[in-house]
């Protein structure tokens, strides 16, 4: 899975939901009244800093302010060549595996394998959020997941000055 221009359309409801709404004997519930039902709320406030990202500016690129350390992006481009859209794909990479790293994937609400959905959400998240921070750039988003499970799912972003269509 990789794509530039995310696009979450095939939202199947998670398992760990499914099983819920079913011990409730009820269909009509929806993932909002689970949020509300399990004491969500506060997860819902962290999680605005992951889909809505706090960036900084530096060096002509843009950055996650959580993943941003000066001395780090200084030496990728000092490795890179001076490649502003490389360096920033490399700092802003999250991985979803490592973001979660104290949360069992593999057991029976099969978190794991849901995933790849979050990081398509995330990244269309990311790609409404920066486009409208940065209406000067052309924000890439990718969301990938490498072939051979090594990384898990990840999204990472660049930006490059915006194409005028007058020129």
């Amino acid at each position: 899975m990789t794509s530039s221009k995310p696009s979450w359309s095939d939202r199947r409801l998670p398992a760990f939901f499914t099983s819920w709404r079913t011990d409730w004997k009820n269909d009509e519930l929806t993932p909002a009244n689970y949020l509300d039902f399990e004491g969500g709320l506060r997860f819902v406030l962290a999680a605005a800093w992951l889909f809505c990202p706090e960036t900084v500016e530096y060096r002509g690129g843009v950055f996650l302010k959580e993943q941003f350390r000066q001395e780090n992006v200084d030496n990728w481009f000092t490795n890179l060549g001076d490649d502003r859209e490389r360096v920033e794909a490399v700092t802003n990479q999250v991985k979803l595996w490592d973001t979660f790293v104290n949360t069992p994937l593999t057991d029976d609400d099969q978190l794991g394998e849901e995933l790849p959905q979050l990081a398509l959400a995330l990244g269309e998240c990311w790609q409404g959020v920066l486009s409208a921070r940065y209406p000067d750039l052309e924000i890439t988003v990718e969301v990938s997941d490498e072939e051979d499970g090594s990384y898990g799912p990840t999204v990472t972003f660049w930006t490059s000055p915006a194409v005028s269509p007058f020129g």
